[in-house]
C-alpha cells in the first residue's frame, strides 16, 4: 500500500506538519481569551485534565489505525465498511472548513501589504473610510472617565452641561481607527446577510494569492509540503519570541502579563470555565476533522505514533499558553495607552487579529515592522493548517480512486484548491463576513463532535481495544499501558457527549455585532451543521446493499467486519500486483492465530 502512495522521508516532516496542523490560529485569538476569562493560570488545571482525558486517546486512535494501512480518511473506513460515511463526513467537514480558513488568509495578506504604507492606515481618523466617531486612542485617553468624578466636574464646569454631555455621547460612542479599517475598508461590511454587495475587489486578488500558494507548496504532494513545513513550523515561534521580547519592554506589559497569569480558583466552581476548556482542547487539536488521519497515513508502518500521541499534545498546549503571554503583553500595553481597563480591550476571534493588535502596534517605534512581523506569522500558522485541510480531501480522493487519480494528484490538487477559491468568492463580498460567521458558528456546534464521537466508539466497541492494542504493538515493537482501554471504551466517548449536550443546550442563535441573523440564515446555518453527519447514515444503507448473501441481520452483522483488504502496510507490490509481507508481519499474524 505505501509504496505508490509515498511515505514521510523523515520524522520531523510528519511531526513539523503535525504541529502545523494543530497550532492554529485559534491558539492565538482564541485561547487567550478564554484562560483570561476562565481563571487565568487555574484554567490550565481543566485544560490538561481535559487533554488527557480526551484529547491525548482521540489522537492516539486517530494515529493509529490510519498509521496501520497507510490509507487516510473514507477508505480507512475499510476497516468497518458499515460506518465508511465517518470518513467522508471528515472530509466534508474540512472542506468546509478550508474555504473560510482560506478567507481568513486572504485578510491577513491584505493587512500585511498594508504594513508596508509609510503611514499605517488604520492608525489615522484622516482616511476616506473614517467617520466622525473616529478616535484614536491616545485622544480617548485624555478624554475624562466616568469613574473619575474631580476630572468630571473639572471638565463640567469648563464646557458647560450641554458640551459636556455632547462629549459623554462622542466617548461612549467612539470607534478606534483600526476598527473602521476593519470594518469600512477591508470588508466594506453591508447591512446584513440578505444584502450581500459587490465583491471586495482587493480582498478577491488576496484570495487567489492564498490559493495559489497553497497549491504550490502541494504541488508534489507531501514531497514538496514535508520541506515547507521546516520553515513554516518553526518560523512563526521564532517571530512570537521576537514579539515577546519587544512587547515586555512597553509600558503596561507586566499588567497584562498579571491580568492573564495569576490564578483565579473560584473560577474553577464555574462548569463554563470546564466546558470552555473541553471545547478549546477538542477543536484545536483537530479531532474528528480528517487532518490527524491524513498525515499519519503517510507514515512508515514501524514509527513509534504512541509517543507521537504523547508528545504532540503536550506542545499544542504549550504554543497556547505561551502565545496567550504575547497577546496580553499587547493587550496590557493598549490599556495603558488607551488609559482603560484591560477587560475593555479584551477581544476575540478575528477581532483581536485585526483590530487590537493593528491598533497596539500604532503607537510603537518602528509600527510598519512589528505590524509585518505579526502579519506575516498569522499568515504562516494558518498556510500550515490549511495544508492539511486540502491534502485531507487530495487523499481521500485518490485513496478512493488509486487507479484513476492517485497518478494525476497535480491534476486532482489544482482542482481541489480551485473549487475552493469558487466558494469562498461569496465570503470575499461585502456581505461575506456574515456568510463566514454563518459557516463558522454552525459547522462547530454538531459536526466535529459526533463524527469525533462516533469515530471513538465504532473504533474502541465494534473493532475492537484488543485488536487496536494488538495493531499497537506490531507497530511499535511493545505493548501499551492498559490504561488507554478504559479511556477509549468509556471516558472518552463519554466526554465527547457530554461536550455535544452542553453545546447543544447552551447553543444561541447566530449574531454579528449584537443583531441575530433572519431565520431563513438560521436554517441554511442548520444545513451547513449537519451535511458532514449525513454521509453516516448514506454510507450505513450503501454498505449493507452491497452485502448480497443473507438476511438483514447478517448482512449487518458481515458490514461490521473489516474488509479482506484491511490489514497492516507493510507489502511491496509484485508484478502480478499482489501484497507480499514481511517475515516479521507473518509471524505475528501467525503467533496471534495460533493464541487464539
Amino acid at each position: 500500500m505505501s509504496g505508490h502512495r509515498g511515505n514521510w522521508s523523515n520524522w520531523l516532516e510528519f511531526l513539523f506538519s503535525m504541529i502545523g496542523s494543530m497550532v492554529g490560529m485559534g491558539n492565538i485569538w482564541r485561547f487567550p481569551y478564554i484562560c483570561y476569562h476562565s481563571g487565568g493560570a487555574a484554567f490550565l488545571i481543566p485544560y490538561f485534565l481535559a487533554m488527557f482525558l480526551c484529547g491525548m486517546p482521540a489522537i492516539l486512535v486517530e494515529l493509529m489505525y490510519s498509521q496501520y494501512s497507510n490509507l487516510g480518511p473514507g477508505r480507512v473506513w475499510i476497516i468497518c465498511p458499515l460506518f465508511q460515511g465517518i470518513g467522508y463526513g471528515m472530509v466534508v467537514l474540512i472542506s468546509i472548513v478550508g474555504v473560510y480558513y482560506n478567507v481568513i488568509l486572504a485578510w491577513t495578506l491584505f493587512y500585511f501589504v498594508g504594513s508596508f504604507s509609510s503611514v499605517l492606515p488604520w492608525s489615522t481618523c484622516d482616511n476616506e473610510w473614517n467617520t466622525d466617531l473616529c478616535r484614536t486612542r491616545t485622544n480617548l485617553s485624555n478624554l475624562p472617565l466616568r469613574g473619575n468624578e474631580t476630572l468630571v466636574n473639572t471638565t463640567l464646569s469648563y464646557l458647560g452641561t450641554a458640551n459636556f454631555s455632547k462629549l459623554v455621547h462622542i466617548t461612549d460612542e467612539a470607534v478606534t481607527p483600526s476598527e473602521e479599517y476593519w470594518r469600512y475598508h477591508v470588508l466594506q461590511m453591508s447591512s446584513g446577510i440578505g444584502d450581500m454587495g459587490s465583491i471586495r475587489w482587493q480582498l478577491l486578488v488576496c484570495l487567489l494569492v492564498a490559493w495559489l500558494v497553497v497549491l504550490l507548496s502541494l504541488i508534489k504532494g507531501i514531497k514538496s509540503s514535508g520541506k515547507v513545513v521546516y520553515v513554516a513550523a518553526t518560523v512563526p515561534y521564532m517571530i512570537l519570541v521576537a514579539l515577546l521580547v519587544r512587547g515586555l519592554l512597553l509600558p503596561g506589559a507586566v499588567e497584562g502579563v498579571k491580568y492573564y497569569s495569576i490564578p483565579q480558583w473560584t473560577k474553577l466552581m464555574d462548569a463554563k470555565v470546564w466546558r470552555n476548556a473541553a471545547s478549546q482542547v477538542f477543536y484545536s487539536v483537530g479531532i474528528g476533522t480528517g487532518g490527524i488521519v491524513t498525515l499519519s497515513s503517510y507514515n512508515k508502518f514501524h514509527n513509534n505514533c504512541y509517543r507521537d500521541a504523547l508528545v504532540l499534545p503536550v506542545l499544542d498546549c504549550l504554543t497556547s499558553w505561551f502565545a496567550g503571554f504575547i497577546i496580553f503583553v499587547f493587550l496590557g500595553y493598549m490599556a495603558h495607552q488607551s488609559n482603560l481597563p484591560i477587560s475593555e480591550v479584551v477581544k476575540e476571534g478575528p477581532g483581536l487579529a485585526f483590530m487590537a493588535y493593528p491598533d497596539a502596534v500604532t503607537t510603537m517605534p518602528l509600527p510598519q515592522l512589528w505590524a509585518c512581523l505579526f502579519f506575516l506569522m498569522l499568515f504562516i500558522v494558518g498556510l500550515d493548517s490549511q495544508f492539511v485541510h486540502v491534502q485531507t480531501v487530495v487523499t481521500a480522493l485518490t485513496d478512493a480512486f488509486p487507479a484513476s487519480l492517485r497518478h494525476r494528484k497535480l491534476l486532482v490538487t489544482t482542482s481541489v484548491c480551485l473549487i475552493g477559491f469558487i466558494l469562498g468568492l461569496t465570503c470575499v463580498t461585502q456581505g461575506g463576513i456574515y456568510v463566514l460567521t454563518l459557516m463558522d458558528w454552525y459547522v462547530g456546534t454538531v459536526s466535529f463532535v459526533v463524527l469525533a464521537m462516533s469515530e471513538m466508539l465504532v473504533l474502541a466497541w465494534i473493532y475492537g481495544v484488543n485488536r487496536l492494542y494488538d495493531d499497537l504493538e506490531m507497530m511499535i515493537g511493545y505493548r501499551v499501558s492498559p490504561v488507554w482501554k478504559p479511556m477509549w471504551l468509556v471516558a472518552t466517548p463519554l466526554f465527547v457527549f457530554v461536550l455535544l449536550i452542553a453545546g447543544l443546550t447552551s447553543m444561541s442563535p447566530v449574531a454579528l455585532g449584537g443583531k441575530e441573523f433572519p431565520s431563513w440564515a438560521q436554517a441554511v446555518g442548520w444545513l451547513i451543521a449537519v451535511s458532514p453527519v449525513i454521509p453516516i447514515p448514506v454510507g450505513m444503507v450503501l454498505a449493507i446493499w452491497r452485502e448480497k448473501d443473507g438476511s438483514l441481520k447478517e448482512r449487518l452483522i458481515q458490514a461490521t467486519k473489516p474488509r479482506k483488504e484491511w490489514g497492516p502496510a507493510l507489502g511491496a507490490k509484485t508484478e502480478e500486483g499482489k501484497d507480499e509481507m514481511s517475515m516479521q508481519t507473518k509471524e505475528i499474524l501467525l503467533s496471534d492465530a495460533h493464541s487464539s
